[in-house]
């Protein structure tokens, strides 16, 4: 099995790239990833496209 555990928000953050889809989960603001969230809003990319997995 592959390992996905990333040490920092900045190491997961450096691998995204402008034109990215970014699928993120969460169960409204209990399991929401806040961090991440404002990561990718903090990066200077042109075109992100979020993806909800909860159906909303």
């Amino acid at each position: 099995m592959i390992d996905k555990t990333a040490v920092s928000l900045a190491e997961v953050l450096s691998q995204i790239r402008d034109g990215a889809a970014i699928m993120i989960g969460g169960f409204g603001a209990a399991g929401q990833p806040a961090e991440l969230m404002g990561g990718l809003i903090d990066l200077d990319c042109a075109s992100l496209t979020p993806r909800a997995l909860t159906g909303a």
